[in-house]
């Protein structure tokens, strides 16, 4: 029989996101770019900035977390912090601990427990059997290694300095998940320029292959849901997680009292209360979906036959250009992601393909007119804000960009800190 209906356990595993200064003792390894639709314009880090990278990577980062440039995580793996305490204890000891001026987050990612723990994550060790050994102070920058005869070194990642009444944790009540993947690329990288290079080779835990069933976010704000929204409807369009992986999306700001989600029973009826109804972007009738396709494959036809005659353009650039749907909820870019004709970059942009006829008669600077010109009749008929997007020298929207129509940082498309240097 279960034990655990209690208001002082919790199923999830919590990962906060908290402001990073760059250059403060406090610092992240932050990765020099991390995709054009992030857009780093400081080095002070906002905690929803990196909350919106860790999702739409796909990946929370793994760090030696650096306290006054020394490493607080001992052994060889680095490794992602959470916490296990309840919903209701994260939402009131945040608020709290902020009012107080203390660097936490309340945004945050909600994972369940079991599903971490099925991947290696464990709770940390409060103190050793050794007590009153000397451990390595890493105050080098290095390594922490602890005597294998006090902790083997493969649990080392685990341990956290308790001594009573001068050093306690164990209020965060902290789990780690270390990374055991390589590390001499990313740290030479490090060694060489401060920075490496992107997020693709940075140490971590990779969401798609937790096998996540019910996990939630937690926001501050109402309005920051529609564009975490944007960011996990982008990841299942392109097949990295599945429709259950995420289900809810909680905002603190409709919280009268975190007592309201103190009791499991309340906490479950509040995350019902705020499930993803994310049907409604997939269940299209048949019917509907041709008529959008069919419908914008005769403005495409339509268009370009007013236009060929009329475009004067000699450049000999090769290369391709999009419409680029700008709504990733609009019915229009959800039918004809169904219907075939629409297709997302790793960066999250929905691209409608002008076809072969286009791309046979067109050079890149004409194409990118002629995305112009369907764009904003798209926009006439159908309300749904588009522009375009082209490749240089690549028939690959993943490839470098040459151009995008569209660069308004205010649309949920651009993830940007809210400090500018």
């Amino acid at each position: 029989m279960k034990n655990n209906i209690r208001f002082d356990l919790s199923d999830y595993l919590i990962h906060f996101f908290r402001d990073v200064d760059l250059q403060g003792k406090n610092y992240i390894h932050f990765p020099e770019h991390c995709g054009f639709n992030n857009l780093a314009h400081s080095d002070y880090l906002d905690a929803r900035f990196l909350l919106r990278c860790a999702i739409r990577h796909c990946k929370i980062s793994a760090s030696w977390s650096f306290r006054g440039a020394v490493r607080t995580i001992y052994g060889e793996s680095p490794a992602v912090c959470f916490t296990d305490m309840p919903v209701s204890a994260f939402v009131k000891t945040s608020v709290d601990r902020l009012g107080m001026g203390e660097n936490i987050g309340l945004y945050a990612l909600l994972l369940p427990k079991a599903d971490m723990f099925n991947v290696g994550a464990r709770p940390v060790i409060y103190g050793l059997d050794g007590f009153g050994s000397i451990l390595p102070s890493g105050y080098d920058g290095g390594k922490r290694i602890i005597n294998s005869s006090l902790l083997p070194l493969n649990e080392q990642y685990r341990y956290v300095t308790y001594v009573p009444g001068s050093i306690d944790w164990t209020h965060e009540r902290e789990w780690r998940w270390p990374f055991r993947g390589e590390m001499d690329d990313y740290e030479a990288e490090i060694k060489e320029d401060g920075r490496h290079s992107d997020f693709e080779n940075t140490p971590g835990l990779e969401l798609e292959y937790v096998n996540l069933k019910g996990a939630g976010v937690i926001v501050p704000n109402n309005h920051d849901v529609n564009h975490i929204l944007n960011d996990l409807l982008t990841l299942i369009d392109r097949n990295i997680l599945s429709r259950n992986s995420f289900t809810f999306i909680i905002s603190t700001e409709n919280l009268s009292s975190y007592t309201d989600i103190v009791d499991p029973a309340s906490l479950s009826d509040y995350i019902n209360q705020n499930l993803l109804d994310l049907d409604k972007f997939f269940n299209f009738p048949g019917p509907v979906v041709d008529k959008f396709g069919h419908d914008v494959g005769n403005i495409i036809s339509s268009e370009l036959a007013k236009y060929l005659p009329s475009c004067s353009s000699h450049s000999q650039e090769f290369g391709r250009a999009w419409v680029w749907l700008l709504d990733n909820k609009s019915d229009l870019t959800r039918a004809l992601l169904e219907y075939g004709i629409v297709e997302v970059s790793k960066e999250g942009r929905y691209l409608l393909d002008l076809g072969y006829r286009v791309l046979n008669n067109l050079n890149l600077s004409q194409q990118e007119e002629f995305a112009r010109i369907v764009a904003k009749e798209l926009n006439r008929k159908y309300g749904v804000l588009c522009s375009y997007f082209s490749v240089l020298n690549s028939e690959s929207y993943d490839d470098i960009p040459s151009y995008a129509g569209y660069h308004d940082e205010a649309h949920e498309f651009f993830n940007s800190t809210l400090r500018v240097d």
